[in-house]
């Protein structure tokens, strides 16, 4: 078989390790490298690839080797990839991304179908938003859930030393639309004295008294306030495009510092916004190991499903009581879905969340 391998949407710290599993597992066939995502696909930047073309110090580094990026995907987009695939005899597509990469998928297999055209297509998971459907984690979020349990704890404790001039901090995590980060960010096993007082998420509406009661309560309670946040929690309060399509243009952020500029104008005290950004999907030093292996057998099962022919698949990863599983998902039952935060960890309240560390501590890793 003839097989496509690529990557659409931002990198996380081990999708290389997704590239290097498939290219392993895929090593009998003739495999191309789709160049610069969605782009790459419409315009044909094919390359051969095998696995010694994939320095092994990649996996273990952020960024993609394959490039990435996003495009709002048309109908004529897809009937050019198709003729694109056609003209450089594919059989099989894998791409690596998340519930964009797994909709744009299900949409070239559904058209492919509809023109007769004979193509395998199979998705491998990749998100460090954690938000898609059908698995119980996604590689990408366990890295950078570790980057943030180590962070942020520092954060903390700089912020307990600083307190008496910066009486409140805001940490903002990435989470456009689910607060799976910003629930990671709570962490505070090792050093509970420095946990959280409080945390916002998407899943639950801002209530602006509640917040700024509860900053005022910490403050009285403990001397400062430590906040945690993602992006996307208060959207009133930025002009974020966190409803995009494909989310093609740049989110800065910003949530952080717009509720520390509400601190100060209604509770008249000190107050930092701080945006983590881009650090929490890239830093590859941080990344965990078990995310990092997940992701590598991920892209394995990949190419095995390609080569026998089942389509129409996403990877999926579940948790058994020996390890993890990767039995198949439906794309169609992936496609363009977002999977929040479940609501019996939908709290502001950081010390609620012991059931939510048990499930978070083994994606972590040792190293």
């Amino acid at each position: 078989m003839r097989l496509l391998i690529g990557q659409t949407g931002a990198p996380t710290s081990v999708v290389n390790a997704s590239l290097r599993g498939f290219l392993d597992a895929a090593a009998e066939h003739d495999v191309l490298a789709l160049r610069g995502g969605p782009d790459g696909l419409v315009e044909g930047r094919f390359t051969p690839v095998t696995a010694a073309d994939v320095p092994v110090a990649a996996t273990r580094q952020g960024g993609s080797w394959l490039g990435a990026g996003r495009r709002a995907v048309t109908e004529a987009d897809l009937d050019v990839a198709l003729d694109v695939l056609a003209a450089n005899g594919i059989d099989g597509v894998a791409l690596i991304g998340g519930n964009g990469t797994m909709a744009l998928l299900h949409a070239l297999a559904g058209r492919a179908a509809a023109r007769g055209h004979e193509l395998t297509v199979v998705g491998i998971p990749k998100t460090v938003d954690n938000d898609l459907v059908g698995i119980d984690h996604s590689p990408g979020y366990g890295s950078a859930a570790r980057y943030l349990t180590t962070i942020v704890p520092d954060l903390a404790r700089d912020h307990a030393a600083m307190a008496g001039v910066e009486p409140v901090r805001i940490v903002e995590t990435l989470g456009r639309s689910v607060g799976w980060l910003a629930l990671a960010a709570t962490w505070h096993r090792d050093d509970p004295a420095h946990a959280p007082h409080l945390v916002l998420i998407p899943e639950l509406r801002f209530d602006r008294p509640a917040f700024l009661a509860s900053v005022q309560a910490a403050l009285h309670t403990h001397g400062r306030a430590f906040v945690v946040v993602s992006e996307g929690a208060v959207p009133e309060l930025t002009d974020e495009p966190f409803e995009a399509v494909n989310h093609s243009r740049i989110i800065l952020g910003g949530v952080s510092r717009a509720l520390a500029s509400l601190v100060r104008t209604e509770l008249a005290v000190a107050a930092r916004g701080e945006v983590l950004g881009m650090a929490q999907r890239s830093a590859g030093a941080l990344a965990s190991d078990v995310d990092r292996t997940e992701a590598t057998e991920a892209g394995r099962h990949a190419a095995k499903l390609l080569a026998d022919r089942a389509t129409g698949l996403m990877v999926g990863l579940h948790r058994r009581p020996g390890g993890t599983g990767y039995d198949p998902v439906p794309l169609a039952e992936v496609a363009g879905r977002t999977r929040p935060v479940p609501p019996r960890w939908r709290t502001t309240q950081p010390a609620d969340l012991g059931d939510f560390h048990d499930w978070l501590s083994p994606l972590l890793g040792k190293n």
